[in-house]
């Protein structure tokens, strides 16, 4: 059998998995009407970038952004300022330099053990732990508006969330909750395709609470409850929401969020989610002034510089030049 025959002989089996005719899925989708005078919106995301690297340790910037939006008869208008909040990170996957760090820096390492790419991870997790300040920030300083986050309500690693803190303020000062995945691959209702390739079928906008079965194996780290909804009649597609305030009225959640998803630029997910991800990846836009600071450091502490160019890395963190780019070069010349 050749690798031909393989590939056609595990897409006919892909094809027939798909096609399969298991029992109806029973979804009780109700309907979702915007209000006329929604909540404010504030947003949180953040993202990172890799910096530098020497030997097992890694230098990266991770930023967390909020910003506010209200909507008024001529779209939406921010206000005030957005907040940024930029912090570097030294992050190592030796041992003996985690024991010379403090106390969050051993258990990002402890949490990130025998998980691939392990620097990445810690700063992954570091990213969030400074999203999270920032959220409770907001739901501290800010009255009935809807606290959306990007990503979903869940505490991984229980260390640092934040997320019981943040839904407290959240009801204190009458702010709904949410979390908003970008993409979800669950499959909560049982069925081969995700969750959300099996929503694509029912159309017009509405909501979708998952089966009680999934949120009750999972309640130990959700800190809501799990909804997948359409937030625009034209929308591409369903959306994870997790809802952490105001369970008891879904309609209300998903009125207020639905308002601020009305933007052409973004029918279906919160105009607000896409200023603050624009405003959290522009962390990348620093590398330039950044590098220049770290040469010009390197060269003061008296670094080689074939060293100090070696050590400057890619976003995700791999090193520039590396020999893999090497052959990946001489391969793609070869074809």
């Amino acid at each position: 059998m050749t690798v031909r025959d393989e590939v056609r002989d595990a897409l006919e089996r892909m094809v027939a998995l798909r096609n399969a005719r298991p029992e109806p899925v029973p979804l009780d989708v109700r309907d979702i009407r915007p209000a006329e005078a929604p909540f404010d919106l504030v947003a949180v995301d953040g993202s990172y970038s890799f910096f530098y690297n020497l030997g097992s340790m890694w230098l990266a910037v991770a930023r967390a952004a909020a910003v506010r939006y209200e909507l008024t008869d001529k779209g939406f208008r921010m206000r005030p300022p957005p907040v940024l909040v930029d912090k570097a990170i030294l992050v190592s996957t030796w041992e003996d330099v985690v024991a010379k760090q403090d106390e969050m820096h051993q258990k990002l390492f402890e949490e990130t053990k025998g998980r691939g790419d392990q620097h990445k991870e810690m700063v992954n997790e570091f990213r969030k732990r400074i999203e999270g300040e920032l959220a409770l920030r907001a739901a501290q300083e800010n009255e009935h508006v809807v606290l959306a986050l990007d990503g979903s309500l869940t505490a991984i690693p229980k260390e640092f969330d934040l997320l019981e803190d943040v839904a407290a303020a959240c009801e204190a000062n009458e702010n709904v909750l949410v979390g908003v995945s970008k993409d979800s691959f669950l499959h909560a209702f049982g069925r081969p395709l995700p969750d959300e390739q099996l929503l694509q079928s029912v159309g017009g906008m509405g909501y979708v609470r998952v089966p009680k079965e999934f949120e009750d194996r999972q309640r130990e780290i959700l800190r809501g409850d799990v909804y997948f909804a359409r937030l625009h009649p034209q929308a591409p597609k369903w959306f994870r929401i997790d809802v952490g305030t105001s369970r008891d009225d879904p309609d209300f959640v998903f009125s207020h969020l639905a308002a601020h998803a009305r933007s052409g630029l973004s029918l279906g997910y919160p105009y607000g989610l896409v200023e603050a991800h624009r405003l959290a990846v522009l962390i990348r836009q620093l590398r330039e002034p950044l590098e220049d600071e770290i040469l010009k450091e390197c060269g003061r502490l008296g670094m080689r510089m074939d060293e100090v160019v070696t050590g400057l890395t890619q976003i995700e963190g791999r090193r520039r030049g590396a020999f893999h780019e090497f052959l990946d070069m001489v391969a793609r010349d070869l074809k």
